[in-house]
């Protein structure tokens, strides 16, 4: 756990934070799936939950921060407490960096990236496992940030530049990283059926890419104003019952329902640069619903009463009527959001729970 006191005398009403959407949009972890988009909405609807004068009192609770686009809106709201959760140790790494107040000095990202030799911690060069997928140059400058022999206070920052560094080379969000059949510019250039232009320029012009995500970090955390904030990394079931949600909880439940996440803690490549080894992948024991109702289950029981949460669901292993049964069995639904027509599209809802 980690826990970081936030001087906040000078809170950013809720409005504000919705005005600063696209800077903290920049700075999150890119992550898979649809909730980004819908963050301003989900943010408004709660805004419309709230009197003004509430927000200072309020406990933000992310059991599953995923790109930590909601804790960054939440923090730059102003309000009382953050707590951010997630298992994967990629959004562990961007809670550190974009909620521990330091900005990311563009002086020492300047020299890591320039310098011919600079100091790095042991480490085993990412080029020789994960070359299937990064050329040596892109390895190189991973290694530069994340393995730097920089001070701990730096460390942080300088970790999170490097996995953004590392993200921007996969196809997309969606789709991940490709496979390199080559590692000759002008041979991946020729691929008739694959466009790795933006791959090979984006690796042409490694300095302006990470000053201009050094910018943007620092951005995001030039507006952060939460009173204080608390950082886990555990599965929500466990982390649940040790947190205190304060007076004035809203809270964020949303366990993984479709794709690699589902059945997979660490996705292989990003996971495999942070462990410095390639690691195998994880499955499991529960099926997909099993595990969604799990943590749904376990999730609302643990909050208190009058704690707003926001859920979602219709996405995965259960259709949108089945997610909304199981959140009914133990809240009172205040607000929906339906994020395509149908009756059955998935969408996401604020509940209460009972007092």
């Amino acid at each position: 756990m980690t826990y970081i006191a936030v001087a906040s005398s000078n809170r950013l009403a809720p409005a504000v934070a919705l005005d600063n959407v696209a800077t903290l949009k920049r700075a999150m972890l890119p992550m898979d799936g649809n909730i980004a988009e819908h963050v301003p909405t989900i943010f408004a609807a709660f805004a419309d939950l709230l009197a003004e004068d509430d927000w200072r009192h309020v406990t933000y609770v992310d059991l599953t921060a995923g790109s930590c686009l909601l804790p960054l809106m939440f923090g730059a709201a102003g309000v009382a407490r953050l707590v951010i959760n997630d298992p994967a140790m990629r959004t562990t790494i961007a809670a550190r960096a974009l909620f521990g107040g330091r900005p990311i000095d563009p002086n020492l990202a300047r020299h890591l990236a320039t310098t011919a030799s600079p100091a790095m911690l042991p480490h085993v060069p990412t080029f020789h496992f994960a070359c299937d997928y990064l050329t040596e140059p892109v390895a190189d400058m991973f290694d530069r940030l994340f393995h730097a022999d920089a001070p701990e206070c730096e460390r942080s920052g300088l970790q999170y530049l490097a996995l953004l560094w590392a993200l921007g080379f996969a196809a997309s969000i969606e789709d991940g990283f490709r496979i390199l059949m080559t590692h000759a510019d002008d041979q991946l250039l020729a691929i008739p059926d694959e466009d790795w232009r933006p791959y090979v320029e984006r690796a042409r012009r490694p300095l302006e890419v990470v000053l201009d995500l050094v910018s943007d970090v620092n951005a995001a955390i030039q507006l952060q104003r939460a009173g204080s904030i608390q950082i886990h990394s555990d599965d929500l079931v466990d982390v649940g019952r040790r947190i205190e949600f304060g007076a004035r909880p809203i809270v964020a439940l949303n366990p993984p329902t479709n794709g690699l996440d589902e059945y997979v803690i660490d996705d292989q490549i990003i996971h495999g640069l942070i462990a410095n080894r390639w690691l195998p992948l994880r499955k499991s024991r529960e099926d997909a619903r099993a595990f969604w109702v799990s943590r749904v289950a376990a999730g609302l029981a643990a909050l208190p009463p009058g704690a707003l949460c926001l859920v979602w669901g219709g996405d995965g292993a259960m259709t949108w009527g089945e997610c909304l049964a199981a959140w009914r069995r133990r809240s009172t639904v205040r607000h929906i959001g339906r994020i395509a027509a149908g009756s059955e599209a998935p969408g996401w809802a604020v509940v209460e729970i009972g007092r």
